[in-house]
């Protein structure tokens, strides 16, 4: 019987980190799971395998990571509890009208903003830099006062 309760998001972190470090083929075969599942979790716009990921990190928190055929059904509400986004692949394959979906860019607007004509801008007189005098013994500020406080 498999305790999600002991699986926190820091399990979870370590496993995205697991999976970055080794490709997701090899992640993937170290757990037994020839294919990917039908469940994405998107973090920092890369998708991985729900599932692979479950598994891992309950082998963090438990110390027995799960098989492919221990994974259960209710993935998605684990790793959501935990505050993740969790989409299905069939989800994440149709572009939605007016909802952007997870993980991905703002599609560009489909029309272009109208030109602007830009009339040269009087030129505005730059402020002259600061002059900065340095120590030339120890390379400080010099303070307003012309001393080096360290040197002098």
């Amino acid at each position: 019987m498999s305790n999600f309760e002991l699986v926190t998001r820091i399990h979870v972190l370590t496993a995205i980190r697991e999976h970055d470090q080794r490709g997701a083929a090899t992640f993937l075969a170290d757990h037994g799971i020839e294919a990917p599942g039908d469940e994405v979790l998107v973090e920092r716009g890369k998708r991985y395998d729900a599932g692979a990921l479950l598994a891992f990190a309950h082998g963090k928190a438990t110390g027995t990571p799960l098989t492919a055929d221990e994974i259960p059904l209710e993935v998605a509400k684990v790793l959501t509890d935990l505050g993740f986004n969790v989409a299905s692949v069939i989800e994440l394959a149709k572009p939605a009208p007016n909802k952007r979906v997870p993980g991905t860019r703002a599609p560009a607007p489909k029309t272009a903003a109208p030109r602007v004509s830009r009339a040269k801008a009087p030129a505005v007189p730059a402020k002259p830099e600061p002059v900065v005098v340095l120590c030339p013994k120890c390379f400080t500020q010099v303070p307003s006062t012309g001393r080096c406080d360290y040197c002098d």
